[in-house]
């Protein structure tokens, strides 16, 4: 990614494993409030998809692609992708928006 004028939108989509649908939510509500503070947050929001309580969004926006790249580097998200495959039914799909 390269740096631009206007921000990056990111969202991101995962699915709990059967029975770690309460660890996930746990986990990911843990990284809300340590990414808001992040340089270069504009908005970090989880949400949970309505009828599916496994599956779970992010929507973020950053005020530049370093900004995001120099975050998935933080402890708190460095920690969280390792948990992945304990919690993660499946990848984590994560889409970048102009």
């Amino acid at each position: 990614m390269t740096s631009t004028d206007s921000p990056l939108t990111v969202i991101a989509r995962m699915r709990a494993k059967d029975g770690r649908e309460a660890a996930l939510r746990d986990a990911l509500t843990a990284l809300v409030e340590p990414t808001r503070r992040a340089p270069g947050c504009l908005a970090y929001d989880l949400h949970t998809e309505v009828g599916e309580p496994a599956r779970f969004w992010f929507y973020e926006v950053w005020r530049r692609p370093e900004d995001h790249a120099e975050n998935l580097r933080s402890p708190h998200i460095t920690g969280f992708i390792a948990r992945t495959a304990d919690l993660l039914d499946g990848g984590l799909e994560v889409h970048f928006l102009d």
